[in-house]
């Protein structure tokens, strides 16, 4: 697998239902294009990417990306360009320009930690700073999350719905009982949940999971016509699937 860094120079194509996109990545001065489902990124923001060159019969050389992160430009130059992209809303090139040369290469610490001195900047009240530094939090965590997500082997598409259902809450319900994402979320089904909660080390007869297992073998009954299923085969299918024994509480009278 190849690494590839740049910066989004621009993007040629975007499907805006499962983001699918086409785009040209600035990688040290070489514009390479660049295929893959990619979730909230702009023009101007710095990628570090996984994947693999492929040839497209029509386009040639591609970079098909399998996994991505977002990262925080590092100089004053990589800040503008970022800024100049109109990443975030109230913010153009004048402005951005602006900003870059007052702070440098401390820009966005100071958005992120004291956004109040952009009112410092001509054009900008303290009421859009206020603004602009509610944006670059939102992104932050958003890009945060994904990196958290991903070490569950959740991908970046799928991680976007999971941040945009819980927000900040999404790092403890994953570590608690990530079998809620199974109930919550479309796409993500008692396997995946099961996988993410096998990665943490959530233990295999857990409450969680086997109360999740149940209703995974009820819906699958239900897709298959069934209006119920008889107690001992629930037990016996949930058995398997869990790989978990049934518990059996047979006693005698006295």
């Amino acid at each position: 697998m190849n690494e590839l860094k740049g910066f989004v120079d621009h993007v040629i194509y975007r499907n805006a239902e499962n983001g699918y996109t086409v785009m040209v990545l600035d990688s040290d001065g070489m514009e390479i294009t660049c295929v893959g489902n990619f979730q909230s990124i702009s023009e101007g923001e710095n990628l570090k990417m996984q994947g693999e060159y492929i040839t497209h019969v029509t386009y040639g050389e591609q970079f098909k990306m399998i996994s991505y992160e977002v990262t925080t430009p590092e100089d004053a130059e990589a800040m503008r360009r970022y800024l100049a992209s109109g990443a975030v809303k109230g913010i153009g090139q004048v402005l951005a320009d602006r900003i870059v040369k007052k702070f440098k290469a401390d820009t966005f610490r100071i958005m992120e930690e004291e956004p109040e001195r952009l009112a410092e900047i001509k054009g900008i009240s303290l009421n859009k700073a206020m603004e602009i530094a509610e944006q670059m939090t939102e992104r932050k965590d958003l890009r945060d999350a994904m990196v958290f997500l991903a070490k569950y082997g959740i991908n970046n598409q799928l991680a976007v719905k999971v941040y945009n259902q819980y927000g900040p809450t999404v790092y403890k319900i994953i570590q608690e009982n990530p079998y809620r994402l199974a109930d919550d979320i479309s796409g993500v089904g008692f396997k995946i949940a099961d996988e993410i909660a096998a990665r943490i080390g959530i233990h295999t007869d857990s409450d969680y999971r086997i109360r999740s297992g149940l209703l995974y073998i009820l819906v699958q009954a239900s897709a298959e016509g069934h209006v119920f299923l008889p107690e001992k085969i629930l037990l016996e299918r949930a058995s398997k699937l869990l790989g978990v024994e049934q518990y059996r509480h047979d006693h005698a009278d006295g």
